[in-house]
């Protein structure tokens, strides 16, 4: 592939692409209202009177928007007026290592912004640069003495060349050369002294953010804990811890080796904001005009089932706002590819709520679709006790109670193929796999939904089943149906070769497919085509790849179901003229005495099995006509040519079951009048039936006393020796 062939596949589009789980940044829409609540939050951080500092945790859930709220918080802050604009520092410990580098990062932060105090303010009075200087002093002194790393911290006047690495890679050092002060430090309580007087003349006010603080280590948690701690009372200096309370406790309890984690944290934390927990309704709200944005319904039908999944699926599943944004950016992902494919948005949305809500009821799902997509191709069955092992793995992947609602259970079942309710007061909820009509199935086929058995991989993998039919493999169908019966034929035989899915051919997957086609799409021309090719090329088909005759779902057998669908789609005169075509040149023998027989049964000529008129294959006078046919066509066949076809064994059934009973006989008849003959006609016969069988076409008396007496009388040895051969490979008593 040349470079030029790479164009359209990389070209740019115009689908949306994923924004990932970001927190809302400046300027960004506030869906949820998040803003006015960080702006009241904003002003009594700046209103705060306390000299001490103060901690405060910002509570809520993964997802639930603590992240957004903190950077709201942050840019009310910074449109305050500038007297009253604190310096924000946003501290990060997970980017650091130990104890040491911790205390050394955060207190090489607050020198920074203290040296930005001095340089925001410009030309500042001599008081204010000369209390900016002691601050930054009282720092350095403070920080060297509890760890020791005081000399990596720079003074105002060179902080603007501070860079985090410098303070990491210099800790080694940083001790030892920390000691050159020691002659002017005093006590840590009266250097701390110092800096909060220091801090507190300075009279301006430093936010310290530290957000997604349960998820570090449990480890980590103590010591950004205990760090919050030690500076806890610093004047003007405001912390703001962003966690999950009850995340943050089990960490506390496992590294602090404390049973609550919950006091300790309240011996830390001063106050608490809660986020705002949003509406169901305005998540919904949020997620619905997003969406909007992304993609459209083709259908009426689809805009009604779509408005169902986010009444129903939405108000269960998009709880958080992260709930909103992942389910979103999965819609972005997945749409475009499955847009051109046809899929259903609603299915699709519906999928991904829950795949995103609930991951081990997605994969339920999947396991669920893939057994199904198996048996509407009738080549497996699901039992009892398996259905029930299904069921009890649904349940545990979302409680027993969660399809209580029988509305919301209705409203579950609709999405997937065979999946009925149990309406009984202590039945299992569902009832799994059960029979789908073919008109249910044939239209979830048609619109390329979730419950289409050649579509539902679309959904989970982006492509369609192994099984299924692509549409460049029904466009090269319906050329070769347009162009004629040959064409037809040869394509069905190539398609018989591939077998994507077990002993499924590609011809077994269309064969199963076509009733569902519509008449318009398989027209009267393309059916006749068909009938045709089925006529001439499925004895060849056996050949090529051969499958057990007397069993049922083979690809004969299939041909056969088809023969009235196809049979539907044509005029009168094409009707006639099609089955008189199929049995006057058909090569394919076998296939045509097999449909021939299971018609003479069916219609009461033979046996006792006469099935319901509706549901015979041919009109009683086109069977009359497809008999005389057939059995001229056995007339004028000689024993080797009969025993070249498929099934032997069947034609000569056919023949003695259809209009010529004496025809079988007459023919073996003749060709046994001579011991040779006799023997010959035999031996060519014992490999294809018992003598229970040949009862029907020899008196079998006779045929086993002639048998035995030119085994002992015959002169010809080579002829008795035959026949004693025939003798012993029967045991007589038995077939007696």
């Amino acid at each position: 592939m040349s470079a030029s062939d790479y164009t359209g596949i990389v070209k740019k589009t115009d689908a949306p692409s994923p924004i990932g789980d970001r927190a809302i940044q400046r300027g960004q829409d506030d869906r949820l209202g998040y803003r006015d609540v960080a702006n009241r939050i904003a002003l009594s951080l700046v209103d705060h009177g306390c000299d001490g500092g103060l901690v405060i945790g910002i509570e809520g859930a993964w997802g639930s928007g603590k992240s957004s709220l903190l950077g709201l918080i942050e840019e009310a802050l910074g449109k305050l007026p500038t007297d009253k604009q604190p310096t924000v520092i946003n501290f990060r410990p997970w980017l650091v290592g130990n104890r040491d580098a911790l205390l050394t990062s955060l207190f090489g932060s607050i020198s920074h912004a203290i040296a930005d105090i001095k340089l925001s303010k410009g030309d500042a009075t001599d008081s204010t640069a000369a209390k900016v200087k002691v601050t930054a002093e009282a720092l350095r002194k403070f920080t060297a003495a509890i760890g020791r790393a005081g000399e990596l911290v720079e003074v105002a006047g060179n902080a603007a060349d501070y860079k985090p690495a410098k303070f990491i890679g210099g800790l080694l050092k940083g001790g030892r050369e920390a000691t050159k002060d020691k002659a002017d430090d005093h006590s840590l309580d009266k250097l701390k002294e110092k800096l909060v007087r220091s801090l507190g003349d300075l009279g301006h006010r430093f936010v310290i953010t530290i957000d997604d603080v349960d998820r570090l280590e449990p480890a980590e948690v103590i010591e950004v804990l205990r760090l919050a701690r030690s500076v806890a009372d610093f004047p003007n200096v405001i912390y703001l811890l962003c966690y999950d309370s009850e995340i943050l406790s089990r960490s506390i309890e496992k590294a602090a080796r404390v049973q609550d984690g919950h006091a300790y944290l309240e011996k830390i934390v001063q106050l608490t904001v809660m986020v705002p927990k949003p509406e169901s309704f305005q998540l919904r709200q949020w997620f619905s005009d997003e969406l909007k944005a992304i993609a459209s319904t083709k259908t009426d039908d689809e805009h009604s089932r779509l408005k169902s999944v986010l009444d129903y699926e939405g108000g269960r599943q998009l709880r958080t706002p992260r709930s909103v944004v992942r389910t979103l950016d999965s819609i972005r992902f997945f749409w475009p590819p499955l847009r051109d494919s046809k899929a259903d948005l609603a299915d699709l949305v519906w999928l991904l709520l829950i795949k995103d809500g609930n991951p081990s009821l997605y994969r339920w799902i999947e396991d669920y679709c893939a057994t199904a997509a198996v048996l509407s191709l009738g080549t497996a069955r699901v039992e009892e006790h398996d259905r029930a092992e299904d069921t009890k793995k649904l349940l545990n992947t979302v409680g027993e109670s969660y399809f209580d609602d029988l509305q919301y259970r209705h409203y579950f079942a609709q999405q997937l193929a065979g999946l009925d309710i149990d309406f009984a007061e202590n039945g299992s909820k569902f009832k799994l796999h059960q029979r789908v009509a073919d008109t249910t199935r044939d239209e979830a086929i048609r619109e390329h939904r979730l419950a289409s058995p050649d579509h539902y991989r679309l959904y989970f993998a982006m492509s369609g089943p192994t099984h299924a039919l692509t549409q460049q493999e029904l466009n090269e169908l319906w050329l070769a149906a347009d162009s004629g019966q040959l064409d037809t034929g040869s394509l069905i035989l190539e398609w018989h070769k591939k077998a994507p899915e077990g002993s499924l051919s590609k011809a077994d997957i269309l064969f199963e497919r076509m009733p569902g086609f519509d008449a318009e799409t398989l027209d009267g021309q393309r059916s006749k085509n068909f009938l045709l090719a089925f006529s001439n090329i499925l004895d060849e088909a056996y050949h090529r790849r051969q499958f057990d005759l007397h069993w049922f779902n083979s690809i004969w057998d299939r041909a056969e179901r088809l023969v009235p669908v196809l049979l539907s789609h044509l005029t009168a005169d094409d009707r006639s003229d099609a089955i008189i075509s199929m049995f006057e040149k058909g090569a394919a023998t076998g296939w045509l005495t097999n449909l021939f027989r299971s018609e003479t049964f069916s219609q009461g000529r033979h046996g006792n099995q006469k099935k319901q008129e509706v549901e015979w294959i041919f009109k009683s006078d086109e069977l009359d006509t497809v008999s005389k046919l057939m059995i001229g066509r056995f007339q004028s066949m000689s024993l080797p040519e009969i025993l070249a076809s498929v099934d032997p064994v069947n034609l000569l059934y056919a023949w003695q079951q259809g209009d010529d009973g004496e025809g079988p006989n007459s023919l073996l008849s003749e060709l046994t009048q001579t011991d040779e003959g006799f023997i010959e006609t035999l031996e060519n016969l014992s490999d294809l039936m018992t003598w229970r069988d040949l009862q029907y076409f020899l008196d079998l008396e006779i045929t086993r006393n002639r048998t035995l007496s030119i085994a002992a009388t015959c002169e010809s040895k080579r002829i008795s020796s035959r026949a004693k051969r025939l003798a012993a490979k029967f045991d007589w008593k038995s077939e007696r």
